[in-house]
């Protein structure tokens, strides 16, 4: 058996496993991609007619994998992440024709405690750049969190922890907070600082609402024009966005998950760095979103 035959057995074993994972695992999103339209909006303040249009693309794999002890649970996560930012603007200002890029592999290990206390630990290297030029260090981001679970009941579940992340742009430490609750047809989740989302199930349909964050910051080796007609150099660039709105999903099959979502954008800004300026920052209008997605599920346990 070839390398590549042994790969595709292991991978396929290990979907097969899914419905015998912790119960967690059903939440789990095993694949999948979106694409998110941000329409052209205007600058805040801005004096030169400045306005933005965004695109981001979002593809990610998650491979979980229990241990032997039957105590611990891995997940290996990889994602990348495409932000197309498009200017429309009197002179160059250091955003316009961006394409952020984000490449991230993410270790997430779920330890069983005692009196159903569980412990979660996530290490996640990122690189983080617009390749305008070769690497350096300062494509590279490494985010974490570090949390604590108590399950009180098979329909309550609470948490906190501390992350360090690059969500809001700029990399910081954060405190977390876990709260889920679920009833036969509903779930409430509190992820913060990342989402809060509510899902109502009718069948293979569901509808729900999202408040959700999401950022990183990039390095850009880019040049913006002063208002002096002048060069800057652009170091790097830290972008961030909020949005809410319904969401609906619908399940086809047993694995196959079609999504789309709307709403408004409730923040969203952009901060440009450099050594030999002051940090520069866009806030950008509030507009509206659309986000469409297709994803594989685990199976669900009744099946």
């Amino acid at each position: 058996m070839t390398l590549y035959h042994k790969s595709l057995l292991n991978i396929v074993c290990g979907l097969l496993l899914i419905s015998s994972i912790p119960a967690m695992s059903q939440d789990l999103k095993l694949a999948g991609f979106s694409y998110t339209r941000f329409p052209s909006t205007d600058i805040v303040d801005s004096r030169l007619n400045q306005s933005l249009q965004v695109s981001e693309y979002n593809f990610f794999l998650n491979l979980p994998k229990p241990l032997k002890n039957k105590k611990t649970f891995l997940i290996h996560g990889f994602q990348y992440r495409l932000v197309v930012i498009d200017g429309d603007n009197d002179l160059r200002f250091g955003l316009d024709k961006q394409n952020l890029n984000l490449i991230g592999y993410r270790l997430t290990a779920l330890h069983q405690l005692k009196n159903d206390w569980k412990v979660m630990v996530s290490l996640n290297p990122t690189l983080s750049s617009t390749f305008n030029k070769a690497l350096e260090r300062d494509d590279f981001l490494f985010n974490g969190l570090f949390q604590f679970i108590k399950k009180k009941s098979e329909r309550l579940s609470y948490g906190a922890g501390v992350a360090y992340i690059s969500t809001f742009g700029e990399p910081a430490f954060l405190p977390t907070l876990q709260l889920t609750y679920k009833s036969k047809k509903d779930k409430f989740q509190i992820l913060l600082p990342h989402h809060i989302t509510y899902d109502h199930h009718f069948g293979r349909f569901t509808a729900g609402l999202q408040l959700s964050a999401s950022g990183s910051r990039y390095n850009v080796n880019n040049s913006r024009t002063h208002s002096l007609n002048s060069f800057e150099l652009v170091d790097q660039l830290a972008y961030s966005r909020v949005i809410f709105g319904p969401s609906l999903r619908y399940r086809i099959g047993k694995v196959i998950q079609l999504e789309a979502s709307g709403g408004f954008t409730v923040g969203r800004r952009a901060e440009l760095q450099g050594d030999l300026y002051e940090e520069v920052d866009y806030d950008i209008n509030n507009g509206f979103f659309l986000q469409f997605g297709i994803s594989v599920l685990p199976p669900k346990k009744n099946n």
